[in-house]
């Protein structure tokens, strides 16, 4: 039987960069392949929009693959199965694959493919595909690991692979998934070459206004880097960015980069404790919120009655995508006011977000939850938001077209516009009352969370959550010193500051 390498292409859709690669193809014939895993992609927080930007990127790969010999060989279903009919064929030297820090899923089943090769006596030999580390890591030294890996040399790497004499498979029709209309008219599309564009055109003109427009929910479209779908698919590698965004030297390229260690900074916590995808990092806010499914869909559709968070939802479901601060809005609204579980909202924004990454989601959302203890809570207020990053309501009329008659001083919150006589000529407006009493809903919010923290060994569990998963740069340790030091009354003042609404 042949001898062949196994390359599996997960989430690092492209050839350049290719720790994998390089490696899998110096000493036998290298089958690169890629698997559609039913089971993954049927899961609730996967959609039609990241499919398709999965499938261009699969398509420019198998471009690129084919230009060095050898296409992109496609299966449809189990990952040990596939392997087991490879193993018919050829016999199978090693498998090469960059890790992985996906969902829950995909931790299973690497453990279960790990037993498979061993007992086939099959080394699998995994590569960083981003500055996350396995096994027992040091928080202390994690930022210095970072850099050094951000900083190694990328190879130029040059060869031919020879033709492997294997079925290659096709792509399945988009309907073998069975998902949720999902046109997402506005994402962009996916694969290297449209990544490359991308990080060109950023890098060239709109990094300049990176810093000043990245919490604009309008402008953070053009002048955001928008490159992280091509980041989470893998079209392009966090080194090879962080290297061009190091030939500039100001303030706007020194964010960026800080925000490239933010990425691999909050995957490194579900590397490290994969259960957080749906477990509470402190166990004494297990059970804390109620399901509630039609706040849960009038949030998911922009349907609250606070016009600049709706706003943010329906730009998120047009265009798959939506800047930071605007996700921090969407995530801690679900939370605090609707008081949804974060694992329910939380898995109806992952299937929205085209660059869905698990390891930064589901840690984001305990974070915007106030589930992690360790975190500066910070309770949105839509309205102040809205008035802060879209005064005169610009950006809500794009995308509430039933309040664009509505008077800018009006625009945050057109409920109030009928108790004024001038206004009550003004048409029916087509628009929801607000669903909860924003001020009532924040008010008990703060207060749950505060009795929590009261509760006896809370800041010890607190503690040891910082020491495995804190960003050294995080103020928890003062809070830990004044929670030791106050009591009482000063103690719940600290608190309640440190809740701040945004």
């Amino acid at each position: 039987m042949e001898k062949i390498n196994i390359l599996w292409f997960k989430k690092d859709l492209r050839i350049q960069d290719n720790e994998a690669l390089f490696e899998a193809s110096k000493n036998f014939t290298l089958l690169p392949i890629y698997i559609i895993e039913n089971d993954l992609w049927s899961q609730n927080s996967y959609s039609d929009r990241q499919w398709q930007f999965c499938k261009e990127s699969l398509i420019d790969l198998n471009q690129d693959l084919k230009t060095l010999g050898q296409q992109l060989i496609i299966r449809t279903g189990d990952v040990i199965e596939t392997f087991e009919e490879i193993s018919k064929s050829f016999k199978i030297m090693g498998i090469y694959s960059h890790q992985e820090t996906g969902d829950y899923y995909t931790y299973k089943r690497d453990q279960k493919l790990r037993n498979w090769a061993i007992t086939q006596n099959i080394p699998w030999n995994e590569y960083l595909q981003f500055a996350v580390f396995r096994g027992k890591t040091n928080r202390d030294y994690w930022a210095n690991n970072w850099k050094k890996h951000l900083e190694k040399k990328i190879p130029q790497i040059k060869l031919k692979l020879n033709t492997v004499n294997f079925r290659l498979g096709n792509i399945p029709n988009d309907d073998f998934f069975k998902f949720k209309e999902d046109k997402c008219l506005g994402r962009l599309k996916g694969g290297r070459k449209e990544g490359l564009l991308r990080l060109e055109i950023f890098l060239r003109k709109d990094i300049y206004l990176y810093r000043k427009n990245i919490s604009n929910p309008d402008k953070s479209k053009d002048n955001c880097s928008r490159l992280s779908p091509y980041i989470t698919w893998g079209c392009l590698s966090i080194r090879e960015i962080y290297k061009k965004a190091n030939l500039k030297n100001d303030i706007n390229s020194k964010m960026f980069k800080s925000r490239l260690a933010w990425h691999c900074h909050f995957i490194q916590k579900l590397e490290s404790e994969p259960e957080l995808e749906f477990k509470e990092f402190h166990s004494f806010f297990n059970n804390l919120r109620k399901k509630n499914d039609r706040f849960l869909k009038q949030w998911s559709e922009g349907n609250t009655g606070y016009p600049f968070l709706d706003a943010c939802m329906r730009s998120l479901n047009h265009n798959g995508w939506l800047n930071f601060r605007m996700r921090a809005m969407l995530m801690s609204f679900a939370s605090y006011n609707l008081w949804i579980p974060w694992q329910e909202s939380g898995e109806t924004l992952a299937k929205k977000f085209v660059d869905y990454e698990p390891g930064i989601h589901w840690c984001q959302c305990q974070m915007q939850s106030g589930t992690t203890s360790i975190n500066t809570n910070r309770i949105y207020n839509p309205v102040k938001q809205g008035k802060d990053h879209d005064p005169e309501g610009k950006f809500i009329r794009e995308w509430l077209p039933e309040l664009k008659n509505i008077p800018n001083h009006f625009i945050h919150e057109p409920w109030l516009i009928f108790n004024y006589e001038e206004y009550k000529n003004l048409n029916k407006i087509n628009y929801n009352n607000p669903i909860v009493n924003l001020r009532e809903t924040s008010k008990y919010a703060r207060k749950r969370l505060y009795e929590i923290t009261q509760i006896e060994g809370y800041w010890d569990i607190s503690k040891n959550i910082y020491i495995k998963h804190g960003s050294r740069k995080s103020s928890f340790r003062k809070r830990i010193k004044s929670n030791k030091k106050k009591k009482d009354q000063k103690n719940l003042r600290q608190f309640e500051l440190n809740l701040e609404i945004k």
